[in-house]
C-alpha cells in the first residue's frame, strides 16, 4: 500500500506506482521509494559509478535536518528514513531526492539513466518487508495454544520485537553530530535503545527530561504511528560515554505519549 506521503513524493516528480513502490527517472536517475516497517527507504540508481566527492556529498543528508541513515554503492544511493527517530516528512524526502539527483546529474549530466533492474525490486521489497517472520511464527503457535485474552499481549510483544529488529537494520545511526544510537533490542514488549554521547560533558543537567519530550514529541508527530498507540510498549533509553560507562537512563510508558 502507498501511504499518503509517499504520494506526495510521487507526485512533484511524476512517478509511477505500482501499489508496493515508487518509482521512476528523476534528471538521469532511476529512483525507487517503498515504505518498510517504521521507515521510508528511498534508493537511487546512478547512470555510472558514484564519484568519491559525489560520494562524500551525498552522505551529507545524514545530518540535520534529514537525519536519514546513508548508504552509498558503487553506482547506487539508499536513503532510509526512521520514523522513530525523526517524524517523517514528505517534504524531507523530496528535498534529499531533489539533492543528491542533482548531485549525480552535475557529475555526467550527459548520460541518460540506467536501465530498470526487476531485481532491485525484490531485493528493496524483502529488505522492507516484516522482518520478524521466525517471531511470528512461534507467535502463531503461541496463539493456537492460549487463551483469547493473551491476543493483546502477544500483539504488543511482536510489535516491539519488529520494532526493534526495524531500528537495529539501521545502527549504527548518527542522531546528532554528539550522539549515535548504537543498538536496539527487545524483550517482551519493551524496546531498549542504546545511545552514545561523546561530549557528554556539555549536556545540560535536565537533559534526560530534555530527550524524554523531545522522544515523545516525535512519536506523536509520526503520521504513521497509529499502531504504537494500539500497543502498550516501553522504551528504555540508556545514554552512555565513549568509554561505555552509563550517564543516564529514560524509561517511556504508554502513559507518557497516548
Amino acid at each position: 500500500m502507498i501511504f499518503s506521503g509517499i504520494k506526495k513524493v510521487r507526485d512533484k516528480f511524476n512517478l509511477t506506482d505500482d501499489g508496493m513502490f515508487v518509482k521512476g527517472i528523476v534528471k538521469n536517475s532511476r529512483v525507487r521509494l517503498n515504505d518498510g516497517h517504521n521507515c521510508k527507504v528511498l534508493h537511487i540508481s546512478a547512470p555510472t559509478e558514484i564519484s568519491t566527492a559525489a560520494g562524500e556529498a551525498l552522505k551529507a543528508f545524514s545530518q540535520k535536518p534529514y537525519k536519514a541513515k546513508v548508504q552509498v554503492d558503487t553506482n547506487s544511493v539508499t536513503y532510509t528514513f526512521l520514523e522513530i527517530l525523526t517524524p517523517y516528512s514528505a517534504e524531507k524526502i523530496c528535498q534529499v531526492l531533489e539533492g543528491a539527483s542533482k548531485i549525480i546529474y552535475d557529475q555526467n549530466p550527459s548520460l541518460p539513466p540506467p536501465e530498470e533492474d526487476p531485481a532491485d525490486d525484490a531485493a528493496s521489497s524483502k529488505k522492507a518487508v516484516n522482518v520478524g517472520s521466525v517471531v511470528a511464527a512461534i507467535g502463531g503457535m503461541v496463539i493456537a495454544f492460549a487463551a483469547p485474552f493473551l491476543l493483546k499481549e502477544w500483539r504488543a510483544i511482536k510489535y516491539a520485537s519488529d520494532l526493534a529488529q526495524s531500528i537495529q537494520s539501521s545502527c549504527p545511526a548518527q542522531i546528532d553530530e554528539w550522539t549515535t544510537l548504537d543498538s536496539a533490542r527487545s524483550s517482551l514488549f519493551k524496546v531498549y535503545l542504546d545511545y552514545t554521547v561523546e561530549e557528554f560533558q556539555d549536556l545540560e543537567e535536565n537533559a534526560d527530561q530534555i530527550i524524554k519530550e523531545n522522544f515523545i514529541q516525535n512519536l506523536r508527530d509520526s503520521g504513521s504511528n497509529k499502531e504504537l498507540f494500539e500497543r502498550t510498549i516501553w522504551f528504555i533509553l540508556t545514554y552512555k560515554n565513549v568509554a561505555g560507562e552509563e550517564l543516564f537512563s529514560i524509561k517511556i510508558v504508554p502513559v507518557d505519549y497516548k
